[in-house]
C-alpha cells in the first residue's frame, strides 16, 4: 500500500452473525478475556479458535452458548493466550485480536539513612532503613557488599533478611585493611542500585577470637534469617520459648537484656539454649511478671534477631455461687448483700449493673477483703432490681436481684445511732402533694432531715440517725397515709453483735455502720419490734 499501512485484525461478518467481536481487545496479564457474538437464530456447531487452532473447555477456558448469545472466556490470560480469536459458524465467521499486556514487576527502592558505627575495635556496626515506598515494592533481603578502601571490585559479603543492621566483624575479611561498605535492596524482579555507607573501617586485626562464618572462597557468608523471633506472650509462672532459622548451620549466642547466656543447660538455671542443625532456640522456665518486656536476642556473627517477652498476670478465675445467692428477691427497704470469691487476693474487679459501672453512694458499697469481694446495698428499694455482675476480666459471675413492695413501710426499722435511715413509698401519681410527721408534728428540713421526691417516690432521710429520732414517723399524701415506727438504739458495739463472725465483715464494711437485718449467719442483731400503725 502507498502509506505502507496494514490491519491488525481481520473482521469478517456474514450470513447469521448480527453481532460481531471488536477488532481487537486488550486485557492485563492475569485478567479475564471474555468475547460475547450474537446469532440471528439458534444455531448449533458453532467453533472457537485462536490461531486457527479450535480451543476446547477446559479449566481455563469456558465456552457457553444461551440461545442466540455464544461466550468465550479465557480465564487468567498470559501472554501465551494473545492471538487471533475466532468464532465461525458454517460460512460465517468473526475475529479480534487478543493482546495482553504485562504487568511491570518493579524491583525494590533503594535503602536509605545508611550508617557506620566503629565504635567496637575490629567491628563495623552498619545501619539503614527501607526505602520509604517499600509498602508498594517491598524487598525480601539485602545484599551487603565490601571492597577495599584503596580500591578494587565489589564483593558480596553478605544476604540478609533483617531489614535494620548488620554487625562486620574483623574475622571477616580476608585479609587486613581498611574497607568499605554498600547496601542494595532485592526481590525476585531485581535488586536497587545500591547506597554506600559513609566513610570506610580497619578490620582484619588479629583479636584471638573465633567466629562462626560459613565462607566459599573469597566471600563470607554468616546465613540469613528464615524464620525470625517472635514476641512471645506468657502468664505469670508459665515457660516462654523463642526460636529461629538460619540459612546456614552455625553457632550463635543468646542474650538477654543484654547479658549473654550460656548454652550449657544448667539443671538449676532459668534459661536453656538449644541447637538442632539450623534452628536455635531459648526456653526461659517459669517467666514472671518482673521479665514483662525483657528483649531476648540472638546473635551469629553479622545475623542479629530481637524480640520482646511479654509476661501477664494469671488468669482470674471466680468460684461457682449457689443459685439460691445468685437469685435473690428482698422486700424493699431491706439491706442486700452480694459476695463471690476470686482466685488470687489482689484480682481487681469492676460491679455493674445491667451492663453499667455500679455508682458508689450512700446507698451503695463495695469491700475487698483478701479473695472475697462484695457488693452491698444498705436499704433495697424497687430500682435497685436488676442484674449485678462481678467482672473479674477473665471471668464473670451475675445475681439477679429483685426487689419487692411499693414502701418500705413494713421493713424492720430499728437501727444503730449514726446509721443512715431512710424511709420511702410509691405515688399513684408522679409529683404528687405529701406532708411528712413525726409524733403528730411536721418535721423540718435540715443537715439531719432531708425530704427527697423523684417522680412518683417521695423519701424521707436521715443521714446519721440520733436516738432522739426514735417514735413515728407518717408520711400523708392527703386520702392516704404510710406509717413507720422507728427505733434507734445507742451506739454500736462490736462484741454484743449475736453471731458476730458472721457480722464482722458488714462492721468493716460500713465503717462504723451496724447492718440490721439478713446475713450469711441468719442471726438478727437486735430484735426487731412489731411495727405498729395508728
Amino acid at each position: 500500500m502507498k502509506d505502507k499501512g496494514r490491519s491488525i485484525a481481520e473482521v469478517s461478518v456474514r450470513g447469521v452473525i448480527v453481532k460481531r467481536l471488536p477488532r481487537k481487545l486488550d486485557v492485563m496479564e492475569g485478567e479475564n478475556a471474555v468475547f460475547c457474538v450474537e446469532t440471528r437464530d439458534v444455531i448449533e456447531g458453532s467453533c472457537w479458535s485462536r490461531d486457527g487452532i479450535q480451543l476446547r473447555e477446559s479449566p481455563r477456558t469456558v465456552l457457553k452458548s444461551f440461545g442466540r448469545t455464544h461466550l468465550l472466556v479465557l480465564v487468567h490470560v498470559t501472554r501465551q493466550d494473545a492471538g487471533i480469536i475466532s468464532f465461525t459458524v458454517g460460512e460465517s465467521q468473526t475475529s479480534s485480536q487478543l493482546r495482553v499486556k504485562c504487568v511491570k514487576h518493579d524491583p525494590p527502592s533503594a535503602p536509605v539513612a545508611a550508617e557506620m558505627s566503629v565504635v567496637e575495635s575490629n567491628t563495623a556496626l552498619l545501619t539503614w532503613c527501607p526505602a520509604p515506598d517499600s509498602h508498594l515494592r517491598p524487598a525480601s533481603h539485602y545484599l551487603l557488599e565490601r571492597r577495599e578502601a584503596a580500591g578494587g571490585e565489589w564483593v558480596q559479603c553478605l544476604a540478609t533478611d533483617l531489614p535494620s543492621c548488620v554487625r562486620v566483624l574483623g574475622d571477616s575479611v580476608p585479609r587486613e585493611a581498611d574497607y568499605c561498605f554498600r547496601i542494595s535492596a532485592a526481590n525476585k524482579h531485581g535488586r536497587s542500585s545500591p547506597v554506600e555507607f559513609p566513610g570506610s573501617v580497619h578490620l582484619g586485626e588479629e583479636t584471638g577470637k573465633s567466629w562462626d562464618v560459613v565462607c566459599a572462597g573469597s566471600q563470607c557468608y554468616w546465613g540469613s534469617v528464615r524464620l525470625g523471633l517472635q514476641d512471645t506472650w506468657v502468664r505469670d509462672g508459665e515457660d516462654a520459648q523463642f526460636s529461629l532459622e538460619l540459612s546456614a548451620v552455625v553457632h550463635g549466642s543468646w542474650f538477654l537484656n543484654g547479658a549473654r547466656l550460656s548454652e550449657q543447660e544448667d539443671a538449676g538455671g532459668r534459661c536453656s539454649v538449644q541447637r538442632h542443625g539450623m534452628e536455635h532456640s531459648l526456653l526461659i522456665r517459669g517467666a514472671r511478671l518482673v521479665d514483662s518486656g525483657a528483649q531476648v536476642t540472638f546473635m551469629s556473627g553479622g545475623v542479629r534477631d530481637s524480640a520482646i517477652l511479654h509476661v501477664q498476670a494469671p488468669q482470674v478465675h471466680i468460684a461457682p455461687v449457689s443459685e439460691a445467692e445468685r437469685l435473690r428477691k428482698v422486700p424493699a427497704g431491706m439491706p442486700v448483700l452480694l459476695e463471690c470469691q476470686v482466685s488470687t487476693p489482689d484480682a481487681p474487679v469492676c460491679w455493674l449493673k445491667d451492663g453499667k459501672a455500679v455508682p458508689l453512694d450512700d446507698i451503695i458499697a463495695m469491700q475487698a477483703e483478701g479473695c472475697v469481694r462484695r457488693l452491698l446495698l444498705r436499704s433495697a428499694c424497687p430500682s435497685d432490681t436488676g442484674v449485678y455482675t462481678c467482672d473479674a476480666g477473665d471471668d464473670a459471675v451475675s445475681f439477679v436481684v429483685t426487689v419487692t413492695g411499693d414502701s418500705n413501710e413494713e421493713a424492720s426499722h430499728t437501727y444503730m445511732a449514726r446509721q443512715r435511715v431512710e424511709l420511702w413509698c410509691q405515688l399513684s401519681r408522679p409529683a404528687a402533694p405529701v406532708r411528712w410527721y413525726k409524733d403528730g408534728e411536721e418535721v423540718e428540713v435540715s443537715e439531719s432531715l432531708v425530704l427527697e421526691q423523684e417522680g412518683s417516690r417521695c423519701k424521707l432521710v436521715l443521714p446519721c440517725a440520733q436516738t432522739q429520732d426514735t417514735g413515728e414517723f407518717v408520711c400523708d399524701a392527703g386520702g392516704d397515709s404510710a406509717f413507720y415506727t422507728i427505733t434507734v438504739a445507742g451506739e454500736c458495739d462490736a462484741g454484743g453483735l449475736v453471731g458476730s463472725q458472721g457480722f464482722s465483715f458488714a462492721w468493716r464494711l460500713m465503717a462504723g455502720w451496724c447492718l440490721l437485718g439478713e446475713s450469711r449467719a441468719r442471726h438478727p442483731v437486735v430484735p426487731a419490734p412489731a411495727v405498729e400503725r395508728l
